[in-house]
């Protein structure tokens, strides 16, 4: 059976009914979620989606994260259409963060396995860091290369033949390696250092950079919000802080070369 692929505006409004979705609950729990990433400039900048943008992320402090998992799953049914998509609840998972997911919609990415992925936000939980960071890092980037060589359909090549060559049989143990293990195991180690008792966070268990955030940045003495799609929703308390130290310059626009959608998925209703 045929069906229409959605257009990039219908994409970010029918993701923007998952976010409106995720506030409410958290709401209606007191539980603390952000605006981040394209999302957040996008507030900032646009007062709504970066225009080429086709995603929503979400910082969620670790114990909040994990309440909203476990609410998720015991309110299953209740929450349809929406789904949380987490290696709790879907052993076909590929990622170390959750999805909160439109299942009337279907997605089909590049070069990624089908898991039972519809429209969806990013969810991703802040642990906290000590000083030796780059270290327990390095710990985490290797089981994440693990994590995507597994959730991949085939293997990524690079430039380089030589390195191509080495990399055939690495993929193929690593290929053998339980996914959903693999993502119990990085979970575990991301949260050695509890949100609550550090002064410093960060994604430990996504993040593919080397810095951390200063906590204050993020909860501080005063509560922010910003408008995104005629909304008011959360966002980090010194958010120009974050986003530079993210972004740099993040109120410059990029290239026209460079203002397009960043995932390679094409979105269908079902």
């Amino acid at each position: 059976m045929d069906r229409k692929e959605l257009s990039l505006k219908e994409i970010q409004e029918e993701s923007f009914k998952v976010l409106l979705k995720i506030k409410e609950i958290f709401d209606e729990n007191g539980w603390k979620y952000y605006l981040i990433a394209g999302t957040l400039i996008g507030a900032v900048r646009h007062k709504g989606f970066i225009p080429w943008d086709d995603d929503i992320d979400l910082w969620i402090p670790r114990p909040d994260y994990e309440k909203f998992v476990e609410y998720c799953i015991k309110n299953k049914e209740k929450l349809y259409p929406f789904e949380l998509i987490h290696y709790k609840t879907n052993d076909k998972y590929i990622y170390p963060i959750a999805r909160f997911s439109d299942s009337r919609y279907i997605l089909d990415y590049k070069n990624t396995k089908d898991y039972g992925l519809g429209l969806f936000v990013d969810l991703y939980p802040l642990d906290g860091v000590k000083e030796n960071y780059y270290f327990f890092k390095k710990k985490m980037h290797n089981i994440n290369r693990k994590i995507v060589l597994c959730g991949a359909k085939k293997m990524v090549k690079g430039n380089s033949k030589i390195k191509n060559f080495l990399k055939i049989p690495y993929y193929f143990i690593i290929k053998k390696s339980n996914l959903n293990k693999l993502l119990e195991k990085c979970d575990k180690i991301a949260q050695k250092y509890k949100f609550e008792e550090y002064s410093r966070v960060e994604c430990v268990c996504w993040a593919d950079h080397f810095f951390t955030y200063e906590k204050k940045w993020i909860i501080g003495d005063e509560e922010k919000f910003l408008e995104f799609n005629g909304e008011l929703f959360r966002v980090p308390s010194d958010y120009d802080k974050v986003l530079t130290r993210l972004y740099g310059n993040y109120m410059k626009l990029p290239p026209k070369e460079e203002q397009i959608a960043h995932h390679f998925y094409k979105a269908y209703k079902k």
